[in-house]
């Protein structure tokens, strides 16, 4: 290839800084067959010598200066093929760069473990605009039409009504709960609804609910426990869906990004309803769940273990023989990490486990590193997967 040594080099530098790994040009760059096998080439070796000892005794710059003659000279032939005769000296260099880099790393590893732990907090938006902060010291705050917002110390948003009972307004006044990576937080609405909100979601709701219904609107995901009132339904309002209930438990999940949305039915009844021409309301029985496929427009209702999919709701993440791929991917919205795979492979790994949300996200890769099947790298934010 005519820009070989530039390869070397470049897969050399993000093996060594693997948030490079989450940029478009390595992404970009790893497209490629031969770029692919010779970043897996590479990673082998250098697992293999970062082993050994002898490694940093040894004059990295000559050696690099005669792997690169050796390589120089077959230029013409395929990257794997030299790749392995090579192997050492770029795998010296790699270990002399990784360990120059140490301080560099655990310096960034100390600041990223502030940030990769599991929380409860949040950011109310009030119809004012003002901005609160949740999730520390108790809150209470009495806005100008008399209401009064509590946070308790069990890390949940109440809205009082006492001081303003007899007042109905012709317009609801929304409030607004934003939720981060990495955290979660419960919100009891002025029906005594408690709606449990999971990372990187977004609660706008009225303040007081008035006329004929009860609707909130959700981007992510929630668990709603509402309470009962035949007379005003209960309408959770997603970009591309609705659930209305009367009073029930369900877990509804509408990430925008997410190629398919869902509503899943733990007690009581709901009326699921796709937007769009032709949809018509899906009702679901306990233990059901309606799934949106977002681009086709298809939805179907299954039966499902509900545990898998509200075990979140208890501090858990609850796997059961599901591929490694899915699983990392609820990890890197919880942790807000990047995450890369060697091979393709890899991600087809099935995975059953229960796992606390609170912990460190180091603990909960050891723990499914104990499966023998998988390993990991972490550096900062960003999170590499590989067979055992």
């Amino acid at each position: 290839m005519e820009h070989w040594n530039d390869d070397i080099e470049f897969a050399v530098y993000c093996l060594a800084h693997p948030e490079m790994m989450a940029g478009e040009e390595f992404r970009a760059w790893i497209k490629t067959p031969e770029h692919r096998a010779l970043f897996e080439e590479i990673r082998l070796y250098r697992e293999a010598y970062m082993r050994r000892a002898d490694a940093f005794r040894m004059d990295v710059e000559e050696e690099y200066r005669r792997f690169a003659g050796r390589t120089k000279r077959g230029r013409g032939r395929a990257l794997w093929r030299w790749c392995g005769a090579a192997a050492a000296s770029v795998a010296v260099l790699l270990a002399v760069w990784f360990f120059a880099d140490r301080v560099e790393v655990e310096e960034k590893t100390l600041a990223a473990a502030e940030t990769l732990v599991g929380r409860r907090t949040a950011e109310l938006i009030l119809a004012s605009g003002e901005r609160v902060e949740l999730g520390g010291n108790a809150l209470n705050i009495k806005t100008e039409d008399g209401r009064r917002i509590a946070a308790d110390s069990c890390k949940r948003l109440s809205y009082r009504e006492a001081d303003v009972e007899g007042v109905m307004e012709e317009e609801p006044v929304y409030n607004t709960v934003r939720v981060p990576g990495g955290a979660d937080y419960a919100v009891e609405l002025a029906d005594g609804t408690i709606v449990r909100l999971n990372c990187e979601t977004e609660l706008r709701y009225p303040v007081r609910f008035v006329g004929k219904e009860r609707r909130v609107y959700l981007d992510g995901e929630a668990f709603f426990e509402v309470a009962k009132n035949a007379e005003m339904p209960f309408i959770v309002e997603t970009t591309q869906m609705q659930v209305e209930v009367t009073g029930t438990q369900f877990d509804v999940k509408a990430y925008a990004e997410d190629e398919t949305m869902q509503a899943t039915l733990v007690e009581g009844g709901v009326e699921v309803c796709a937007y769009g021409a032709g949809s018509k309301p899906v009702a679901l029985i306990p233990s059901q769940q309606y799934v949106l496929d977002v681009q086709t427009r298809q939805a179907e209702v299954k039966k499902v273990d509900v545990q898998l999919y509200t075990g979140w709701v208890e501090g858990m993440f609850v796997f059961k023989n599901q591929r490694l791929e899915d699983v990392m991917t609820m990890l890197a919205r919880w942790y807000s990490v990047d995450v890369f795979y060697i091979g393709e492979s890899v991600k087809d790994i099935r995975l059953s486990a229960n796992l606390g949300r609170y912990e460190h996200i180091d603990k909960i890769l050891d723990i499914i590193q104990e499966t023998n099947k998988i390993g990991f790298s972490r550096k900062g934010n960003v999170v590499t997967v590989m067979k055992k």
